[in-house]
């Protein structure tokens, strides 16, 4: 069985030094997502990390666990975690997206929707970062 985790939250990372902090995350993120069979996106907009964190229960929890504790992050907000039959994101140790203004408009949409619509919230996180990642806007290095 599989669990997903999906959150937004809000960075706090040096303002000029966005890139190195970003690569450094990146490059660690995907060396243990692969150690721990864990598949997922991410997206940075500038002003939110979203990601999708998707495998066994146990090593989405390890992650969960690490991000919330993360200086890196505040305001973790859960929009999703539950169990799943499978993946959206097959073969990405983690697909990436850098900064975008549209990605920073939706973040900022859903994360304000959450409140009212968390189905909502969920699906149209979701779609945003399954629709970059099959139309390149997300890659994976």
């Amino acid at each position: 069985m599989f669990k997903t985790w999906l959150y937004i939250s809000v960075p706090e990372l040096p303002d000029d030094a966005h890139a190195v902090a970003l690569d450094a995350i990146v490059g660690v993120s995907r060396i243990r997502n692969a150690n721990l069979n864990v598949t997922g996106a991410l997206i940075f907009s500038g002003s939110r990390f979203a990601q999708l964190i998707e495998g066994p229960v146990d090593s989405v929890a390890i992650l969960r666990e690490a991000i919330e504790r993360d200086v890196r992050h505040r305001s973790v907000t859960t929009i999703e975690a539950s169990a799943a039959n499978g993946r959206l994101f097959e073969g990405w140790s983690l697909a990436y997206c850098g900064h975008s203004t549209f990605v920073d408009r939706e973040l900022r949409r859903i994360s304000d929707q959450h409140g009212q619509d968390a189905a909502g919230a969920s699906r149209n996180l979701k779609l945003v970062l399954t629709e970059f990642s099959r139309s390149g806007g997300i890659n994976e290095l």
